[in-house]
């Protein structure tokens, strides 16, 4: 038997000694899977910290605890380590304040579907002072609230409370299956200190196995014969995906060529090669493609399009294939469906490659003239970044800088995009040869990529990891906590700001609503652009990590470099570029 096995074995049969229910709870963690535990303390974390440092002296394994100086960067962190792996990891936040510093990053978990376990400190029940752990500062008076869980019951999968050591193993084993089982999200669950120091349950019920999580579903073989009977039928079908893992994207690469079926990738995480013929990274491009199709595949996607922009032709079948079709916490959720499939997305795709590939190879022929007329559309830079007049134009474009970060990345760099506005152009000029090597919040929660590349960085230790963020996205990021956290985690990576002054996604819409307004004719949107911006290459040298501003062209190839060489030798760095085009 492994040593796992046997503590295993010894936790089933009681004869692990543990001094209280918080280190039965950390043993816990460990057996289900959970390698990290993103900490932020507080009065309610004590009997966890306490714990940890007991159990390691006994040699009993224990997740690895990592101290956050900042909830929604734990949060972020957690969710990208998810990405990479499937497997949920746990955060420890202090009360209600704690809980609602997770902030924004909590509906990403939400809209991602991304498995991660919330533990939350909760004020004690006991004000006696010869009960452990009980009330002993005027804050435990304040931080009682009536409904701690109310605070993110919207977007949580699953809330509970844990009020008897007894039930410690049925519910860190419940917490988990929770978080990655079914369709995954965000399991909450409270521990007031008082019962996090009592004594271990002699319950002869404890157990670590038989929390099994759901197989995902398959299609139904006569929705999936209707399917591949529209597909040969269809003149012009198209992919639209949200959400795949790397097993799907492969099946989607394949399908996709065979058919010379384009996709359309809402998601870039879903984003096949940017070398692939099928792949449609031009917002233009897709347009026109989703209004040509007689045919819509829309695979694990939420949003397949903005009806104020597309328009589908009214004759055009919509298959929706999803886990969660009816998207009931979206309430207004009413894109038209012809066929909608209860399946999750990567089966479903190996399903149609595998049992329709003969009779998609004979269709192969039949569109070759919209495969060429896609293929010559992507290669086409058609969505470049308009410059202001009078600008600077020794400044580098947006362009400028993407082609600077093509020629520094290797094809196993992986990058975590959060551009706001400048995502489509990103995405439409980025190189990636490798399939899912791009990581995106699948959320609108700005601020998720500084933490989020800690997360997948642990999780990918031997690659190197990239965020291109914009200047607003690292200003909400905590970059000084985010920084923090990598040092701590031994988690370095590069971010490249993509400053364009200010506010650009909330100055958009002022002009777009407002064309020959107020602001339009001035030039500036109140509130979106700074007197006095942080220097963000100063933020990260305070921070111990290189930090570099970049304004002119010539300097931007030599940044990079020194930032990559810099990550190479265990540091982060953070190059900050003022960009030539912004409104």
């Amino acid at each position: 038997m492994t040593v796992e096995s046997v503590e295993s074995a010894d936790y089933c049969g009681g004869l692990i000694d543990f001094s209280n229910c918080a280190e039965e709870i950390l043993y816990l963690l460990k057996v289900h899977g959970v390698d990290y535990l993103f900490l932020n303390p507080g009065t309610d974390s004590a009997p966890l910290q306490e714990a940890a440092l007991a159990l390691q002296d006994r040699g009993v394994s224990i997740p690895k605890i990592i101290a956050c100086s900042f909830e929604s960067v734990a949060l972020a962190a957690a969710h990208g380590y998810w990405q990479r792996t499937g497997i949920p990891q746990a955060v420890f936040v202090h009360v209600d304040v704690g809980t609602q510093n997770l902030g924004a990053m909590v509906h990403n978990i939400l809209r991602d579907r991304a498995g991660v376990l919330v533990l939350a400190g909760k004020t004690p029940y006991s004000d006696d002072r010869d009960v452990p752990g009980s009330r002993s500062s005027m804050i435990h008076w304040q931080q009682d609230v009536p409904d701690q869980a109310g605070i993110l019951r919207s977007y949580a999968k699953w809330t509970f409370e844990l009020s008897r050591s007894s039930e410690t193993s049925q519910v860190i084993g419940r917490s988990v299956q929770i978080a990655a089982g079914g369709i995954p999200g965000l399991a909450y669950l409270m521990l007031s200190r008082d019962v996090l120091m009592d004594p271990p349950s002699k319950n002869t019920q404890r157990r670590i196995d038989r929390f099994a999580r759901p197989i995902p579903a398959a299609m139904d073989i006569e929705a999936l014969r209707r399917i591949v009977d529209l597909l040969m039928s269809a003149r012009s079908p198209v992919i639209i995906t949200g959400r795949l893992g790397l097993g799907g994207l492969d099946v989607l690469g394949k399908l996709s060529a065979l058919g010379s079926i384009p996709v359309i990738s809402r998601h870039p995480g879903t984003m096949l090669s940017s070398s692939h013929p099928m792949q449609i990274r031009s917002e233009k491009i897709a347009k026109e493609v989703i209004e040509d199709s007689d045919l819509l595949l829309v695979i694990e996607c939420d949003v397949p399009w903005v009806p104020s922009r597309i328009t589908v032709r009214p004759e055009a079948v919509v298959v929706q294939i999803d886990s969660d079709p009816v998207k009931a916490n979206m309430p207004l959720w009413v894109f038209p469906v012809d066929i909608g499939v209860v399946a999750n997305g990567d089966l479903a795709l190996k399903q149609l490659y595998k049992d329709v590939s003969a009779r998609i190879r004979k269709a192969r022929n039949r569109r070759p003239d919209r495969n060429k007329k896609l293929n010559l559309n992507n290669s086409d830079r058609t969505e470049e970044a308009v410059c202001p007049a009078g600008s600077v134009m020794e400044r580098p474009t947006l362009e400028d800088v993407i082609s600077k970060i093509n020629s520094v990345l290797t094809p196993e760099d992986i990058v975590v995009l959060e551009a706001v506005t400048n995502n489509p152009i990103v995405l439409h000029s980025l190189e990636r040869l490798e399939p899912g090597n791009v990581c995106f919040s699948g959320g609108p929660g700005l601020g998720w990529a500084l933490g989020a590349s800690v997360g997948v960085k642990l999780a990918s230790s031997r690659q190197r990891v990239l965020a291109v963020v914009g200047d607003g996205a690292f200003m909400f990021g905590v970059p000084t906590s985010a920084l923090c956290l990598a040092a701590e985690a031994r988690a370095p990576f590069v971010t490249v700001v993509l400053n364009n002054d200010g506010y650009r996604a909330s100055r958009l819409p002022v002009y777009e609503l407002f064309p020959n307004g107020a602001s339009a004719m001035a030039g500036e949107v109140i509130g979106t652009q700074f007197i006095q911006p942080p220097d963000f290459s100063a933020v990260a040298r305070a921070c111990g990590a290189y930090g570099r501003r970049v304004d002119t062209l010539s300097d931007l190839l030599p940044a990079l470099q020194e930032a990559f060489s810099v990550l190479d030798g265990g540091c982060c760095a953070v190059v900050d570029v003022h960009l030539e085009c912004g409104d």
